[in-house]
């Protein structure tokens, strides 16, 4: 069964209160009306009984002009009957009296009969006991009358007939019935008219949060309840209103825990697949080395070197695979201590002029050897950091330089003071490497060969280094192309003004 909406259920509501109202009205308009406009007449004819019978002195002419005054304020007809039957004063009764008990000639005899029949039978000594009594009577005219028979002295010598008709009671119940229900319809449709739209404003901002709610249940929070007032209405819409702040508050600290999960996660994959990598390149690096030494060891075991040149080439191969694993093993331990933070750098102040010289002295075997030429001029700057970490950043740079740059080739080494701290930038000609492939260089065992020929020379790990060493003081560190060859640059952060020579290593 399909429901109703709130809308359509209030208007309905409304309606059927209306009707049920109305159609009560009808029903005690109907049953009821008459008994209680009977009540209302008695109460009239008493209270006129009343206020004639205060008003009497026993002069028949001052009562008549009372009367006459009376009868003109209402609708309610007045005569006054002697005991013994005379008409004093009547409306009803043409030229009745003249204040004397003497009658005109033009006097209606069935008039006078009826009334001096009423006097007559009326009991004296109940008119006396209680003033008045009322009376259903019949006059000249045929119809029905509801009349209030009174005394107006306490020896009940001059009785008040006080009497309206029963016709006109009824068309009055009649009228007031017909209009009633004119009224009772155009009532109905007000009703009708502003239950709807008292429906239609009612139920507007329980539509909106309504609204609300859907959008709420889609995990959208942007809408909000339209509140404004202090009802139950504006209340729940002012509820719902925090309630969806606290959703969303709550939703999105669910999501950036979420996604702060996820990048754990994704960290801890990326550690692992690092590890594996890390694993796989380590064996790499030392299986060479190690068939090597192996293979000319047993050699010499079994005498295959008789000749004293040939024993010394098999030694000498031994020791270089020997001292090439040792500075492999020597960097790895190197970079996990400054990874793990364990490296506290000792802070003094260097001459870089000096430390390049010593550096390019250390190299200048392999300069020679190839015709190399290796500029340091530009160095004359004392910059305060670790002298050793430092030269292990210029001697990874300057020994990369040497083993990419051609023959006869031009290196260059030079630092600039920046808003930063002091820039120190080795400089190589080349073909560059591609933009792409920038970023990946500082990672453990990334080469551009990717058939990692021994002849390339290098353990793979000294930018990886650098980088460690950088983060370690607090610096930074980048490679980039530029025209004619390509330049690593290594920041030297200022020292920090009154600090300790030690600085404590980074988290």
């Amino acid at each position: 069964m399909k429901r109703r909406s709130i809308r359509f259920q209030f208007f309905a509501v409304i309606s059927a209160v209306a009707v049920v109202f109305i159609g009560m009205l009808l029903l005690l308009n109907l049953f009821f009306y008459q008994d209680y406009y009977m009540l209302t007449r008695r109460n009239e004819l008493r209270n006129a009984y009343q206020s004639i019978r205060s008003s009497y002195t026993g002069d028949m002419e001052e009562i008549a002009t009372v009367l006459d005054s009376y009868e003109n304020r209402s609708t309610i007809r007045l005569a006054v009957v002697s005991s013994d039957g005379v008409v004093q004063y009547s409306s009803f009764v043409s030229g009745a009296s003249n204040g004397q008990g003497a009658l005109q000639p033009d006097f209606d005899l069935r008039g006078y009969a009826i009334l001096r029949s009423i006097a007559q039978n009326c009991n004296t000594e109940v008119l006396r006991r209680h003033n008045y009594q009322f009376l259903s009577v019949k006059l000249w005219d045929g119809d029905q009358y509801l009349c209030l028979v009174g005394s107006l002295d306490k020896s009940a010598e001059q009785c008040l007939f006080a009497y309206v008709p029963y016709a006109f009671i009824e068309q009055n119940s009649s009228l007031n019935l017909v209009f009633l229900l004119i009224a009772g319809g155009v009532a109905l449709l007000f009703c009708l008219i502003c239950g709807y739209f008292i429906s239609r404003q009612f139920t507007r901002p329980l539509v909106n949060m309504a609204g609300v709610a859907d959008r709420m249940s889609e995990l959208d929070f942007s809408q909000k309840c339209q509140t404004g007032g202090s009802d139950e209405i504006d209340r729940l819409g002012q509820s719902l209103n925090r309630l969806s702040a606290y959703l969303e508050q709550t939703i999105g600290e669910l999501k950036q825990s979420n996604d702060q999960l996820a990048q754990e996660i994704e960290k801890k994959e990326r550690i692992d697949a690092m590890r594996r990598e890390f694993i796989v390149n380590v064996s790499h690096e030392l299986k060479t080395p190690i068939a090597l030494i192996q293979g000319y060891a047993e050699g010499l075991t079994a005498g295959v070197a008789d000749d004293p040149e040939d024993r010394k080439f098999y030694c000498d191969t031994i020791a270089d695979e020997a001292d090439h694993m040792n500075k492999l093993v020597m960097q790895l331990l190197s970079l996990s201590k400054l990874e793990l933070g364990a490296e506290q750098p000792y802070l003094e102040d260097i001459d870089l002029h000096a430390l390049c010289a010593e550096t390019v002295h250390k190299t200048a075997v392999l300069c020679e050897a190839r015709g190399l030429v290796v500029q340091y001029d530009n160095t004359t700057v004392t910059v305060r950091t670790d002298g050793d970490l430092l030269q292990q950043v210029l001697m990874n740079y300057l020994s990369n330089a040497i083993r990419y740059t051609e023959a006869g080739g031009h290196i260059e080494i030079s630092a600039a003071q920046t808003d930063a701290g002091t820039r120190l930038t080795v400089f190589n000609e080349g073909e560059g490497l591609p933009e792409d492939e920038l970023p990946k260089i500082w990672e453990k065992f990334y080469r551009t060969d990717r058939a990692r020929t021994r002849e390339a020379g290098g353990t793979g790990i000294g930018l990886s280094l650098v980088r460690a060493i950088a983060d370690t003081l607090h610096g930074n560190c980048g490679a980039e192309n530029v025209p004619g060859g390509i330049a690593f640059w290594f920041l030297i952060p200022p020292a920090p003004e009154g600090g300790d020579s030690a600085v404590a290593p980074t988290e």
